[in-house]
């Protein structure tokens, strides 16, 4: 077997570094040898020929050490390019509507400098395009944090002009979905966890914004979206969030997470989504 190694940041705080040590573990199941590395720890080259022939699994966003290491031959999961597109929401919506994925209504916004007010023509436009309140989505972000709903015009032009050295987005506003959503994890092109999630307090169903998570049985459209996501960013395993249409069922593609942590789909779901995940990674049955 190729040997294994998982790189994290194991530096940003115990909620990352118990992330990492859950998948560290599950592919210590099938291969003991598995080392867990710190991403501080490495300084590597163009070429990180250190990893060549490693099955690597990179659990961070940083797509260049993705890359270097890609390039010494190993493989890297997720691809870097799967990590890019899932790190910026105008790629990951660019993607999923090329390949016929539902996701709500959409506009990459014009990049503004700092001191560049964004001209009412635009925020006009925005209105007219996604209604009101319209969703305005910074493109990097992770656990809802950098997510706002403005309720009109000038909202949306106060909150873009005190993000402008920021890229930004502007969708439709689900009000069916409203505090709730749903995560379902796809590994290796199957959905293996799914949960609800439901914050009565909060337009953002986050369970880090204080949301609460069920068991969630998905129904086959659901998981076909989720499925159909993964493979239009190109990943091997992520989190895919669903917003509830009027049918009360996940309709629209909201992100597609390449690091989505997992500790509380686990508990919820009582699915060992480590396990799950080395045993697809490393073809054991």
């Amino acid at each position: 077997m190729n040997p294994v190694t998982v790189i994290a940041n194991l530096g940003l705080g115990p909620k990352f570094r118990d992330h990492a040590e859950l998948y560290w573990r599950g592919l210590r199941e099938f291969a003991p040898e598995a080392l867990l590395v710190d991403i501080e720890s490495l300084v590597v080259a163009p070429v990180a020929s250190q990893f060549r022939g490693h099955i690597v699994v990179l659990l961070d966003k940083d797509v260049a050490l993705g890359e270097a290491v890609a390039a010494s031959g190993a493989r890297v999961v997720n691809p870097p390019e799967a990590i890019a597109v899932c790190d910026d929401k105008r790629r990951t919506y660019t993607r999923l509507t090329k390949a016929g994925i539902p996701i709500p209504e959409t506009l990459i916004l014009p990049p503004l400098y700092p001191k560049q007010p964004m001209g009412q023509p635009v925020t006009a436009a925005i209105t007219t395009a996604t209604g009101v309140p319209s969703v305005i989505k910074e493109a990097k972000g992770s656990f809802g944090a950098q997510v706002y709903l403005a309720g009109g015009e000038d909202e949306i032009e106060a909150i873009s002009n005190q993000l402008a050295d920021r890229h930004l987005l502007a969708q439709t506003y689900i009000a069916s979905s409203a505090g709730s959503d749903l995560r379902i994890q796809v590994i290796g092109g199957e959905v293996v966890a799914a949960m609800s999630r439901h914050n009565p307090t909060d337009f953002r169903a986050n369970l880090s914004n204080g949301g609460i998570g069920y068991p969630y049985d998905p129904s086959k459209r659901e998981a076909e979206l989720a499925i159909e996501s993964a493979k239009a960013v190109g990943g091997f395993n992520v989190g895919v969030d669903l917003l509830v249409g009027e049918s009360g069922r996940g309709e629209y593609v909201c992100e597609v997470n390449s690091n989505a942590h997992i500790w509380r789909l686990m508990a919820i779901t009582g699915v060992n989504i480590p396990s799950i995940f080395a045993a697809k990674l490393l073809g054991t049955p």
